[in-house]
């Protein structure tokens, strides 16, 4: 089911006539939907920010976007109360849906988020092919610990997604710890997104644990994680690369100074890690590689 229908289809009154209203084309290439109590509809793809259909002056209301939110989780929204305290549910497609409100914290920890203002919907679209241009420096003789960097935005984990698919397609057995469901776009448990024959998905896991909990239930030969950053995180991954696991993820960042003065991964780089470092950005279009370097921070060849 295409987005557009699965927006008109878990809207209501207005909120759906508007939605119906919209370009079918945009709404097919866009990559996030933004809905919010009192402002226009945004869909947002490759070549900017539109606001949708004819009806540009139509304002949701806190009663439109609450029976929206209700009718995605099939009116049992307690069935994604761990994945509310993250900010987002994931619903069938794999699209993930943000949610924006007041949040509600216990015991410094997040317990709930309530009265919903804005919903933001990542629209979740594998792009098959993605890791080709880059799948020869991660895997030779064997399979090289990588990690993949860029800004927000410009398909990281869309090439994750791909390098973990090529991967298991080539005999390697791949554990996908997903702890915000982007890599698998798992609903109910079930990936909706191609991963592969040999890949197996610890959903809604989070990184560190789910990494130890893959290398003793699931004899993985490749763990795949989705934005690390904590020293939590790093710490599993030098277990793994200890083990003899290698290990594929992404992070936040610029280039290579920008990664160096993050005190959290200082020990990838003192132990050398990582033997590849994979650059996106969004120019001219979102994926493109920008420079693959070594551990040595030297700027490499893909056949290297």
């Amino acid at each position: 089911m295409n987005i557009q229908s699965i927006l008109i289809e878990n809207t209501t009154d207005e909120l759906k006539e508007a939605f119906a209203c919209c370009d079918a084309g945009l709404l097919a290439w866009a990559c996030e939907i933004r809905i919010r109590q009192g402002q226009p509809l945004v869909a947002r793809n490759d070549m900017g920010e539109f606001f949708l259909g004819q009806r540009a002056a139509f304002r949701p209301t806190a009663a439109h976007i609450a029976a929206m939110l209700a009718k995605l989780s099939n009116h049992s929204l307690y069935a994604y109360d761990a994945e509310i305290k993250n900010g987002f549910i994931t619903i069938a497609g794999g699209h993930r849906v943000g949610i924006a409100g007041r949040v509600t914290v216990e015991e410094g920890r997040i317990k709930t988020i309530k009265h919903i203002s804005g919903l933001t919907i990542r629209v979740a679209r594998e792009v098959i092919g993605a890791a080709d241009a880059v799948l020869s420096a991660i895997c030779g003789d064997y399979v090289r610990n990588t990690i993949i960097v860029s800004p927000p935005g410009c398909g990281k984990t869309t090439l994750l997604r791909d390098v973990v698919r090529q991967l298991s397609l080539r005999g390697h057995n791949v554990a996908v710890v997903d702890e915000r469901s982007e890599i698998g776009g798992c609903h109910m448990g079930v990936p909706q997104n191609n991963l592969g024959p040999r890949t197996d998905v610890l959903d809604a896991a989070p990184k560190a644990v789910g990494m130890m909990l893959a290398l003793r239930a699931l004899s993985p030969q490749v763990v795949a994680v989705d934005e690390i950053g904590s020293i939590e995180d790093v710490a599993a991954i030098e277990n793994m690369a200890s083990c003899g696991v290698a290990v594929i993820c992404t992070v936040h960042g610029k280039n290579m100074t920008d990664l160096r003065r993050r005190p959290t991964l200082t020990p990838l780089f003192t132990n050398s890690i990582f033997e590849r470092y994979i650059f996106l950005t969004d120019k001219p279009k979102v994926g493109s590689v920008c420079g693959i370097y070594n551990e040595r921070g030297v700027q490499i060849c893909h056949d290297d």
